[in-house]
């Protein structure tokens, strides 16, 4: 008889989980950050720009974002200019 309530009351706690989860629509906004060049990383004396880009993605990070992607916008002129792409969620009511 107990196995029996339990499996009902998880099944019916499920049940209850799936119901808030369809109320809910995640969707995502995006923002492009602009890390600048990084070639300078390569050097051992580098740990400005290390701290620099930790502080930017910190506080990016405590205003909800996630960074999604790294890339490099490559030109003739600065051919290391990196940039991130950060997400963060919306939430809809149905």
């Amino acid at each position: 008889m107990k196995k029996v309530l339990v499996v009902f009351l998880l099944s019916a706690l499920l049940w209850a989980g799936v119901a808030i989860a369809e109320e809910q629509v995640v969707r995502y906004e995006y923002k492009i950050v602009r890390l600048g060049s990084l070639s300078g990383l390569q050097n051992e004396k580098s740990d400005d720009k290390i701290v620099e880009i930790e502080e930017l993605l910190n506080r990016e990070g405590f205003q909800g974002w996630d960074m999604v992607n790294i890339f490099a916008v490559r030109t003739t002129f600065d051919p290391n200019v990196f940039f991130v792409a950060m997400k963060r969620p919306l939430y809809d009511d149905k």
